[in-house]
């Protein structure tokens, strides 16, 4: 089967890619092709986004077609392959479909101190990366909904959302694993893990599962405090979470968790 794998700029997708390479995948990765392009005409990738989101609204849609033929043509004549795109979900609908979500300052802090990038990203500051990659998110945002009719961040899409915030790439690439199988074995549809030392305090209640509360990508405990006790004490990665409920938060929010209720 193949993995589709996608996420917020900075979620640590390429790293996670190369750890299931060393257990057995090919990876095949959009976000490089992207970023050789941008190279190529001597622009940063968030000069080259905001082009190509200007062509599409010319009928200019080269670009993305090029992306999107590869993806769906990969797709559907390999197997065991790891699709590190921003659309793969959508153009490998039967792939296990996963999405990282990080903590906005921690995907700018990856995102400036990332060599591998300097020559197609360079900032001055930590913070104009933090302005740049939101600023990026909308445009995706923007292109996205206009030419396919989707939202790309509308977590309902994905069978497995895995928090990256606190995770070694080793620990989320076994976990991936490890419920791609469930998946397999029809244990679950759609699946929401976040790392508990992520989850702020909130309200004492115990249930049988743990329920947060979403608002700009931060996650407010609703009830399952003991669940949450447990796995801190025990120094677990992942939690299975269901969400509460959502709040808008601003303009800078992207992540749609509404359909996840």
């Amino acid at each position: 089967m193949n993995i589709s794998i996608t996420g917020n700029l900075g979620s640590g997708k390429s790293s996670v890619a190369k750890i299931l390479k060393e257990r057995g995948y090919e990876i095949f990765s959009t976000g490089n092709i992207f970023r050789q392009l941008a190279m190529d005409k001597g622009v940063s990738v968030e000069e080259f986004n905001r082009q190509v989101n200007e062509a599409a609204k010319r009928g200019d849609r080269s670009v993305d077609k090029m992306i999107d033929d590869t993806t769906t043509k990969i797709s559907e004549e390999r197997d065991n392959i790891v699709i590190d795109s921003r659309l793969a979900w959508h153009f490998a609908p039967k792939s296990f479909k996963v999405f990282l979500i990080t903590d906005i300052d921690e995907s700018s802090r990856r995102v400036f101190h990332d060599s591998v990038r300097a020559n197609s990203e360079s900032y001055k500051s930590q913070e104009e990366c933090k302005k740049a990659l939101i600023n990026r998110q909308k445009l995706e945002t923007v292109r996205y909904k206009e030419i396919y009719d989707i939202d790309y961040y509308d977590m309902s899409n994905y069978n497995l959302i895995i928090e990256s915030t606190n995770a070694l790439p080793e620990e989320i690439a076994q976990e991936i694993l490890d419920r791609m199988s469930d998946y397999q074995a029809g244990v679950f549809d759609r699946l929401m893990k976040l790392n508990p030392s992520s989850i702020k305090a909130g309200s004492d209640e115990d249930t049988d599962c743990i329920l947060v509360k979403e608002k700009a990508g931060a996650f407010t405990l609703c009830a399952g405090k003991a669940l949450l006790d447990a796995a801190l004490s025990a120094n677990e990665k992942f939690v299975t979470v269901k969400i509460a409920g959502t709040e808008d938060g601003g303009e800078d929010s992207f992540m749609n968790f509404s359909k996840m209720i």
